[in-house]
């Protein structure tokens, strides 16, 4: 099957691109061409030796990075973790990684950070006779 030739110009060209919109387009340009992702796993061991790559869209887990769901922001792969790791004794962790050429390796390992990690609970008050 052979593609049309694309014509040189297109009737809605005439108009100009406001310098807002250009730099907007720009960015996300550059934000798509970023091979900066994010994936979530889980540290069977705590040794770093085994680790299991989260696969959301088969609600499983993968022995190869191949096969982890990969997540654009940082945040959402956070979210997805904490979702996860509700009700589990390891909370799953997050991978920064690189998809250049194809392939997929890791940068930086990140450990989940939750909100009350620097709160400690209290017991119940004591009563003291004094």
């Amino acid at each position: 099957m052979k593609k049309k030739p694309r014509p040189k110009e297109f009737p809605d060209d005439k108009e100009e691109i406001s310098p807002e919109l250009k730099r907007e387009l720009k960015r996300r340009i550059a934000d798509a061409d970023n091979p900066v992702r994010y994936v979530v796993f889980s540290d069977i061991t705590g040794d770093g030796r085994w680790r299991l790559w989260l696969d959301v869209s088969g609600d499983g887990y993968g022995t190869s990075i191949d096969q982890a769901t990969l997540f654009k922001r940082e945040h959402v792969a956070r979210s997805v973790a904490k979702a996860y790791s509700e009700g589990r004794k390891n909370a799953l962790l997050i991978a920064k990684i690189t998809t250049k050429n194809g392939k997929r390796k890791v940068i930086k390992y990140h450990k989940l950070e939750h909100r009350t990690s620097g709160f400690r609970r209290r017991g119940k008050p004591r009563i003291t006779n004094a």
